[in-house]
């Protein structure tokens, strides 16, 4: 899929959250590769042969889905296997002592995670899946039109600063950039 390939590529936060998404549109879609097909693939303006490839992304996504048992609910493993990833490197940059700009912006967001984690009744230790899912949250309320409190605003953009942050150093690392060591 192109949208994804690019997203996975240029920012891997955008690309979680446009999975995530894409997940919440074939489960609100029944998993029904007829409707997926009139309400996404038939909207690319490209060739009939590149709006096969494009149905067949989504059916190996629906796959996937289904293989993995997150049909109602719930991330596909290489969601999963990321978003640990990124917590790793945010772990491994709050470790660093001289990575002042994450840990700025940890230290501005922390306050929300811990409050975002308690309003969510969230289990998850892992700080850098609360932010996903607090954005991923603001995408939803976003697209149901929902009003956003200035308070949920500021909150959300520590998250996303944070995020960013982790998003920039891991296309460093997948670029070959940098390394944790630097």
């Amino acid at each position: 899929m192109i949208i994804a390939e690019l997203k996975k590529k240029e920012n891997i936060v955008e690309y979680i959250l446009y999975i995530r998404q894409l997940m919440d549109i074939m489960r609100a879609n029944g998993m029904d590769m007829s409707k997926i097909d009139e309400l996404l693939v038939s909207k690319f303006e490209v060739s009939e042969k590149e709006k096969l490839k494009i149905h067949n992304w989504y059916q190996n996504l629906i796959e996937t889905m289904r293989n993995e048992g997150v049909t109602e609910h719930g991330d596909i493993k290489e969601i999963k296997d990321l978003i640990e990833m990124l917590n790793k490197i945010h772990h491994a940059l709050l470790d660093d002592k001289d990575e002042y700009r994450h840990h700025e912006l940890y230290n501005w967001a922390k306050p929300n995670i811990d409050e975002y984690k308690r309003l969510s009744k969230s289990q998850s230790d892992n700080e850098i899946e609360i932010c996903i899912n607090a954005m991923h949250a603001l995408l939803l309320l976003k697209l149901q039109g929902k009003n956003i409190s200035e308070e949920t605003a500021q909150a959300m953009q520590t998250f996303g600063s944070l995020l960013a942050n982790l998003a920039d150093v891991y296309k460093k690392m997948y670029n070959g950039q940098c390394t944790m060591d630097n």
